[in-house]
């Protein structure tokens, strides 16, 4: 087993099955696991140096999630407002 502490995070993504299925996506694209996407995500996120070149790819999936977002976000408020 490696030196590294084990430490857990589990997160819920519910109704955000296309931000789930993007993240899969973007991880298999750049050959790695949905962990390590994950981990260099938030990096990039807190401005901490990513492990290898995934940091500049998670500049272009938060774009992506962003339009996700919002969308949802208008669908949501166009619902309420009706």
């Amino acid at each position: 087993m490696s030196d590294r502490e084990r430490i857990q995070l589990n997160l819920r993504l519910d109704g955000y099955k296309e931000l789930y299925e993007a993240v899969k996506a973007e991880a298999t694209k750049q050959n790695t696991s949905v962990n390590s996407f994950v981990i260099n995500a938030l990096k990039a996120a807190l401005g901490w140096e990513a492990d290898n070149h995934i940091q500049a790819s998670s500049i272009d999936l938060e774009a992506k999630i962003e339009a996700i977002l919002d969308k949802k976000l208008g669908d949501r408020l166009g619902k309420s407002a009706a």
